[in-house]
């Protein structure tokens, strides 16, 4: 079974419209249009040496990995969110934007990639309704892109009712 369905052509020119840089920003590359947020299981920006002496059991990552399942949950129940994936090359590479084909296939799919060597598994979301970007990342950390200050607190908001943390940059 399929999980995702490609979106019609008027939403994905509807989107592409309204996620402007989305290939620069998946490249980790400034973007004049959006502000970063972070959801994570810290509750503050790790110093070096935490960072370096971080070494979490298996209980502790399966922990983790739920606190961030949990909030993706909360995040997708609560509005409309879609993946996206690239076509084309570099220069003429756009965005394609897809639904998820049920309720399954989204929970699966918003499960963390975990201690996976590549991040092409790792979520890609836009939330429409709040003019945001989702990525999955490394480190137990993941990050928003939004497009206006006014959705944090509705981020933050998830965040506590999951067990995470909201850090602004």
């Amino acid at each position: 079974m399929r999980k995702f369905l490609n979106l019609s052509k008027n939403r994905q020119v509807e989107l592409d419209k309204k996620f402007p840089d989305l290939f620069k920003i998946y490249c980790v590359e400034d973007s004049p249009h959006y502000k970063k947020v972070a959801i994570t299981v810290f509750d503050h920006w790790l110093t070096r040496e935490e960072f370096e002496n971080d070494f979490p059991d298996k209980t502790e990552r399966l922990r983790r990995d739920k606190s961030l399942h949990d909030f993706a949950k909360v995040m997708s129940k609560n509005t409309e969110v879609l993946n996206f994936k690239f076509k084309g090359k570099w220069e003429r590479c756009y965005p394609s934007f897809r639904k998820f084909s049920s309720q399954a296939a989204m929970d699966i799919y918003l499960h963390p990639a975990g201690d996976n060597d590549s991040s092409d598994k790792f979520c890609r979301l836009v939330l429409p309704e709040f003019s945001a970007v989702y990525f999955e990342s490394w480190d137990y950390t993941n990050i928003f892109y939004i497009q206006d200050d006014k959705v944090i607190a509705q981020i933050k908001k998830w965040a506590n009712e999951s067990g995470v943390y909201c850090l602004e940059y």
